[in-house]
């Protein structure tokens, strides 16, 4: 039987809620999670989320695309978009630019719509990983972009030789982590 079902779209904001409390309740942000098959942004205004979207642009088509325009294959192709050596940069760009298009739409109707500007964006995932990403897509929102550490405000008991390991990870958590919030 099922016992309750939670919308996707609301796991990083769950997450969000409890790894940054006083950025959730005092401003506006928005919250990109880029998944395997689409990403999702939702717009939260001090503490209500206001807007939510999916663009069908995911990690899964960065990894494709790369794998075509290079001609290797999509194990290859995934290992390189994370550690983002300096050649496949321009690679990922056609692919990045329509994804960031997408999501600055998103915020500019928010932004025309309640005349509040949007301070900040964290992103979520697993293409959240990599550095470049995240500062192309700074770069084409317009808007600073930081990575979510959603398990923040968990007390894990790992290993201090655990934690890069577990920081690595993070951003992936956000959709699981935030959705089993839901259940408390």
């Amino acid at each position: 039987m099922v016992d309750q079902i939670v919308p996707g779209l609301v796991g990083p904001v769950n997450a969000f809620e409890k790894a940054m409390p006083e950025v959730f309740a005092n401003q506006v942000v928005g919250l990109v999670d880029i998944g395997f098959r689409n990403s999702a942004i939702c717009i939260l205004d001090r503490g209500e989320l206001v807007l939510s979207r999916v663009v069908a642009i995911g990690g899964d088509r960065l990894t494709s695309d790369l794998c075509d325009s290079m001609k290797i294959s999509y194990a290859e192709a995934e290992g390189i978009k994370l550690g983002m050596p300096g050649e496949v940069q321009s690679h990922l760009d056609m692919t990045l630019i329509p994804l960031g298009r997408e999501l600055r739409a998103s915020i500019d109707f928010f932004e025309h719509q309640h005349d509040r500007a949007v301070s900040q964006i964290y992103v979520t995932g697993g293409t959240a990983r990599s550095e470049f990403l995240v500062e192309r897509l700074q770069q084409e929102l317009m808007v600073e972009c930081k990575v979510l550490n959603p398990v923040k405000f968990l007390q894990l008991e790992v290993g201090k030789e655990k934690e890069p390991e577990v920081a690595q990870v993070a951003p992936q958590l956000a959709t699981a982590l935030g959705t089993a919030l839901a259940a408390l």
